[in-house]
């Protein structure tokens, strides 16, 4: 195996913007996902739905941790989604619930990139994502966030791929089998 690196990076333009805009979360299974040896997905094949979780500007967001261990010759991508939502409710409440239980999560993040190629970042791949911690609060001032506090995470033996998509008619076209709501 070449540990060669293949190119370089330049700074390009200034049109990048951080958070992100909402997640689409999987109930049901994938069975294949098109090639992403490049980082690029082109198809998510299965059965389910993508539900589309909204979220509120600079509240939320992605971090992939890079963990190597030299000791044990070990690379590791920790993924985590870090997800605010407003107002305790009964239905938010039923999905967490069930969030909380489901030990394989597959979520597609939407960022607020406004670049093509890396606006849709596919996480927990092959092992899934789990609901780990989570908080509800009413807040005390009446300017207090009243809502839920998720924090999402897993661990993938590769980086997380993009989706190759630019908005949700896209998004929807590298789905066969999967819809999103």
């Amino acid at each position: 195996m070449a540990c060669d690196i293949t190119s370089g990076f330049t700074l390009g333009c200034r049109d990048n913007t951080g958070g992100i805009k909402s997640v689409y979360i999987l109930s049901g299974s994938v069975s294949t996902v098109g090639d992403a040896s490049e980082g690029l997905v082109n198809a998510i094949s299965g059965s389910g739905t993508f539900y589309n979780f909204e979220l509120f500007r600079q509240t939320s967001d992605y971090i992939e941790e890079v963990a190597v261990v030299p000791e044990n010759g070990t690379v590791v991508y920790n993924q985590t989604a870090n997800l605010s939502f407003f107002k305790l409710q009964t239905s938010l409440r039923n999905q967490i619930k069930v969030l909380a239980q489901n030990p394989t999560i597959r979520m597609i993040v939407e960022t607020n990139n406004a670049d093509d190629t890396s606006k849709y970042i596919y996480v927990g791949e092959e092992y899934g994502m789990q609901l780990l911690s989570g908080t509800g609060a009413t807040g005390t001032a009446f300017s207090d966030k009243n809502g839920y506090s998720l924090t999402f995470t897993g661990v993938e033996p590769l980086p997380a791929s993009f989706v190759s998509a630019s908005n949700e008619t896209e998004l929807l076209a590298v789905m066969s089998g999967i819809v999103l709501a």
